[in-house]
């Protein structure tokens, strides 16, 4: 007869039952910080068995034996903490998928087009919208109300003068955009815009809109500036999920004046090339960088807009890879990046930039500058075209060419600057600036004239408001 010693010695050695814990099936097949191993659970019997001396060593351990209360409550604990971190894992993965907030409204393809610019592009532009019986007729901005009451004394209408051709379009309505409108939150909802305004007033101008653009709306830019996108980013759109898709456009047909204001002469015909533009916010300083595959979502609403300029009849327009974009862009940037601000602090016209050695000797410094930025782009890089291009060389060619087709002309900053206006040097040079910060390029030449044209603007604001007295009756007083 066995002792009670033995049946003692057995329950010591007791092994207790198993059952298997059914995962996930995402989560049993994860590896990685979510892949964990199949975890085993102690049956709880309804009574503990006891052992009987005639007992088998074969029969199964938990016919006959039994677990400590201590040791059964300890593997109770461990299973409860593990299936809890389960539990979270799986609330965190929900949460990681994408989903729609219940404000979020769902985006409708549209194709009503605003257009935002007074200037000739943005005459000729809304001038060949309107010409389009497709869509409905462009509703054209207008951001003073005495331009609001010239439009009605001109008719309500645009013209354009091709050779000896004058055409008139009537399909465009003005709008007026007011302060109030800012203040009382109104306005109809705007899908599409398209915006001409110099790259320095674009920022403030969308101040009195900002309310009627989201997450459904498309921006197309164009303009010779760069980084005006991510400028509104920051200052209206932080919120991706709220923010509008983003097209940078680059037009260059040829325009000239006319006596009226909503009117313009089409001296040469070009193109309409378009970009998207998908920046998001990155750590460190610099501020946003380019993604090469935007969602797919995203991609769909932004080409809608590109769809419809590519089929405008007259407007030529074209939608082009970011790198392939740039390529065309670039030699007008880069041009008005190292020559207009020069023209500015010398103030003087093209042709005299080009006749003086210590003027090439800057503008070549700031060619250097620039071509040591071109190459770090990370949204070129894949470019063996746009690498050529952003050689010193073949930018240095690409600007004194250009230099020498203005001849004589009148630099644009230069005559903003001398009138006290604004100017897209922080567009320009100023882009040029951030991205070799970014990138760690050597842009000392580039910050150097950048400040210079920065502060010859703050010291003629000056002149033109008294604080500083210059030549009177034939003397001079020097500022404090």
């Amino acid at each position: 007869m066995t002792s009670s010693s033995t049946v003692a010695q057995e329950t010591t050695h007791y092994s207790p039952p198993i059952r298997t814990v059914r995962l996930p099936l995402h989560l049993a097949c994860r590896r990685g910080p979510l892949g964990i191993p199949n975890v085993s659970k102690q049956r709880k019997p309804s009574a503990p068995p006891v052992g009987m001396p005639g007992d088998d060593e074969n029969v199964a351990p938990e016919a006959s034996r039994s677990a400590p209360p201590e040791e059964e409550q300890e593997q109770q604990g461990e299973l409860d903490r593990i299936q809890s971190k389960v539990a979270l894992w799986d609330s965190e993965e929900r949460q990681a998928q994408p989903v729609e907030t219940v404000a979020k409204l769902p985006f409708e393809y549209s194709d009503h087009i605003h257009v935002m610019g007074l200037d000739l592009a943005g005459r000729y532009i809304a001038h060949t919208l309107a010409g389009c019986q497709t869509i409905p007729p462009v509703r054209y901005m207008l951001h003073r109300e005495k331009l609001y009451k010239k439009w009605y004394d001109a008719n309500r209408q645009l013209t354009l003068y091709r050779g000896d051709l004058r055409i008139t379009q009537h399909r465009v309505i003005g709008e007026y955009v007011s302060d109030e409108q800012a203040e009382t939150q109104s306005g109809i909802f705007i899908h599409n815009l398209i915006v001409t305004l110099p790259a320095a007033q674009v920022v403030q101008a969308f101040r009195r809109i900002k309310h009627r653009l989201d997450h459904r709306s498309t921006i197309c830019l164009v303009n010779d500036g760069l980084g005006v996108a991510e400028e509104l980013i920051e200052a209206y759109y932080p919120n991706e999920s709220t923010r509008p898709i983003f097209l940078l456009g680059h037009f260059t047909t040829a325009l000239d004046h006319t006596s009226s204001r909503f009117s313009v002469a089409e001296v040469r015909a070009g193109r309409l090339y378009l970009s998207l533009l998908s920046p998001q916010k990155v750590e460190g300083t610099q501020r946003f960088r380019i993604k090469r595959h935007p969602p797919l979502e995203r991609t769909a609403r932004a080409t809608h807009l590109i769809r419809l300029l590519t089929a405008m009849p007259g407007l030529n327009a074209t939608g082009h890879p970011m790198a392939d974009f740039l390529r065309y862009k670039l030699p007008t940037v880069a041009f008005r990046s190292i020559v207009d601000p020069l023209a500015a602090l010398f103030n003087c016209r093209y042709d005299a930039l080009s006749l003086n050695p210590y003027a090439r000797y800057l503008m070549d410094r700031l060619i250097g500058d620039l071509s040591r930025v071109l190459v770090q782009l990370p949204e070129c890089r894949q470019s063996r075209r746009f690498r050529q291009f952003a050689a010193t060389s073949s930018l240095r060619d690409e600007v004194y060419h250009k230099l020498r087709l203005q001849r004589e002309a009148d630099s644009r900053m230069r005559a903003q600057t001398a009138a006290g206006w604004d100017t897209d040097v922080d567009f320009l040079s100023g882009y040029f600036v951030r991205r070799g910060r970014e990138t760690k390029a050597d842009v000392a030449a580039l910050e150097s004239v950048l400040a210079a044209a920065k502060a010859k603007q703050v010291m003629v604001l000056k002149e033109l408001a008294g604080d500083i007295p210059f030549e009177t009756s034939g003397s001079v007083e020097r500022a404090v």
